[in-house]
């Protein structure tokens, strides 16, 4: 597949601080930002709107890394700046903690003109975004992805999701982010096993959809487990590019959509470190 066939894709444009990719969906788009120091930079938010009420949403393991550097930038454009922590892992993507951030947002006193923050991995961005789509039919949330993983695969495409008893992300809905932060920086605290997950998902993309990208993670494989800032941002953006194609084509997962990563059903971290041994 090459990008040039997917209509709507405006590409990657190279900006004066790493990479922009846009994302055209429906009668909609969005940007994914890739560079890093995005977190704390002012202009990062600068396409939001100003001075109304922001809600971060974060988990037990990164809030305390990061939320304090990201509310502090954000005061400088929301009135009101408040952050909602819950635990950290897989079972925990349920209808209590949607609820938690609902009622986060009701006391922050949060109207259709709040925003979110999903600040985390995919579980955190997953919450946020089913959440956003959820309040008030429907309010602007941001994906701050923190795991390679995220910045590759969940936080693009607009799918959101809790589990249920019977089955995992069988609540959802799609509903597109304003805006994606991929801050390289926030990658420097990742495990190395889950920098491995996130590099798995980079081969399949390469592997699925572009052969000379493949070639080149075979090359530079050695940095990018390194994490060397280059090599990681250009992965991250050739993905991302990629991601954006199919669902600028395929937004709600009539066909097309189905040859991503995220539906190979693949994401065992066995599978992921038997890839990169």
């Amino acid at each position: 597949m090459s990008t040039g066939s997917a209509g709507r894709f405006a590409g990657a444009a190279a900006s004066a601080s790493g990479q922009t990719i846009r994302v055209d969906v429906a009668d909609r788009g969005y940007d994914i930002l890739v560079d890093s120091g995005l977190l704390t930079r002012p202009e990062t938010y600068a396409a939001l709107p100003a001075g109304q009420v922001a809600v971060v949403v974060s988990n037990t393991t990164v809030a305390p890394l990061l939320a304090d550097r990201l509310i502090a930038c954000l005061r400088q454009r929301f009135r009101a700046v408040s952050l909602v922590v819950l635990d950290d892992g897989e079972q925990y993507k349920t209808w209590a903690a949607v609820e938690r951030i609902v009622d986060a947002l009701l006391a922050a006193g949060a109207d259709r003109r709040a925003t979110l923050f999903a600040l985390g991995g995919g579980v955190v961005g997953d919450l946020a975004g089913f959440a956003a789509a959820c309040f008030m039919r429907g309010i602007d949330y941001v994906q701050v992805p923190t795991t390679l993983l995220a910045q590759v695969d969940s936080s693009v495409g607009g799918k959101t999701a809790v589990n249920h008893p019977l089955g995992k992300n069988l609540i959802g809905a799609f509903h597109q982010p304003k805006l994606v932060v991929a801050d390289l920086e926030t990658l420097a605290t990742l495990p190395q096993r889950e920098l491995i997950a996130g590099l798995a998902e980079v081969i399949k993309y390469g592997a699925v959809a572009d052969a000379d990208f493949f070639a080149w993670i075979e090359e530079r494989l050695d940095g990018l487990l390194a994490r060397e800032a280059d090599a990681l941002a250009r992965a991250i953006t050739r993905s991302c590019e990629l991601k954006a194609a199919v669902v600028a084509s395929d937004e709600k997962e009539s066909g097309l959509r189905a040859i991503l990563p995220d539906e190979f059903g693949l994401h065992r971290l066995g599978e992921h470190d038997r890839v990169l041994q």
